[in-house]
């Protein structure tokens, strides 16, 4: 790994992303308070946060600003859904248990998901004049984007699979082994939300092979295919164990398609980059420095920033 001596964010720099950040965070509960339909709510979390990181990344014009932000607002959400697991527990004691809305899952892959896609866009594009400085700064982003996803992945993970219910530890618990029963059944006109659950399973575990292909280059399609049997039989067992969902092989199999779905979609964004930079640029999502290649003699220099 080649490192440079650290250009740390100046005092103003670091402000004005901790503001961009809070504001994010805030920005889910703002949207209720205006308005009463969910639809409504996303596409305004949508314009507001890409007006939000445009006006960042215009002001300070360094990718690792974004990535504060990012940082941000992912920790405060996390010390919120502490603050407020803890203040259940003392009102209400053993009755309470902790949930997250649909709302609050998909706000909050909202607000990771477009900063993390204005950034990545503008690193795809940026062919003329690619700096060893870009190149650092995209690699801190990466850095600070891929832990705020992991806090949110995280929170969403536990408390929508491991223990999306109370558990029910004194009542019969449920397992369906049928391959594609349950696949068939939501498909079928008579289940409501049937193609929603579908496409949840099947994404839920995007994310982690998208972290991990970016985290060890050398991860390849048919491990994303044991993280998702191996996760997903641990999920479904613990589910099994504190009898809080029904156990199902189908759910393996929706894993283990979300876990391929997040490896391609990082080697396509590589290939893509691959190409615009006529292969100069091998791998664009690291979390590793990799300085300018040189060029040939007779080929156009690249100016350092």
């Amino acid at each position: 790994m080649t490192v440079l001596p650290a250009q740390k964010l100046s005092v103003e720099e670091m402000v004005a992303s901790l503001a961009a950040g809070l504001m994010l965070f805030l920005l889910p509960n703002d949207a209720l308070n205006q308005f009463e339909s969910d639809g409504v709510c996303y596409s305004f979390i949508f314009i507001v946060t890409f007006i939000i990181v445009l006006m960042l990344y215009t002001i300070i014009k360094r990718y690792e600003a974004v990535g504060t932000a990012l940082m941000t607002m992912s920790c405060s959400w996390m010390i919120s859904v502490i603050f407020r697991i803890c203040s259940g527990i003392i009102t209400k004691g053993n009755e309470y248990w902790p949930k997250l809305s649909e709302y609050n899952i998909v706000s909050m892959f909202l607000l990771w998901v477009i900063p993390f896609s204005f950034v990545l866009i503008m690193r795809l594009l940026s062919i003329g004049g690619d700096s060893n400085k870009k190149r650092l700064s995209f690699v801190r982003f990466m850095a600070l984007s891929m832990y705020s996803l992991l806090v949110i992945y995280g929170i969403v993970l536990v408390f929508k699979l491991i223990i999306p219910a109370k558990p029910q530890l004194n009542s019969n618990r449920e397992m369906e082994l049928m391959i594609f029963g349950r696949i068939s059944s939501c498909l079928s006109p008579e289940r409501e939300n049937g193609i929603q659950y579908i496409v949840w399973h099947c994404i839920i575990f995007a994310p982690m092979a998208f972290y991990l292909s970016v985290l060890i280059p050398r991860f390849r399609v048919w491990h994303a295919v044991i993280l998702g049997l191996a996760i997903g039989i641990g999920v479904e067992a613990m589910q099994y164990l504190l009898n809080t969902s029904t156990a199902c092989t189908d759910d393996i199999l929706m894993y283990v398609i979300g876990a391929i779905l997040g490896i391609l979609i990082k080697n396509a964004i590589e290939i893509l980059r691959r190409i615009l930079t006529d292969g100069r640029d091998m791998c664009m999502l690291s979390f590793e420095y990799i300085p300018v290649p040189k060029k040939e003699k007779g080929e156009p220099r690249i100016v350092e920033e």
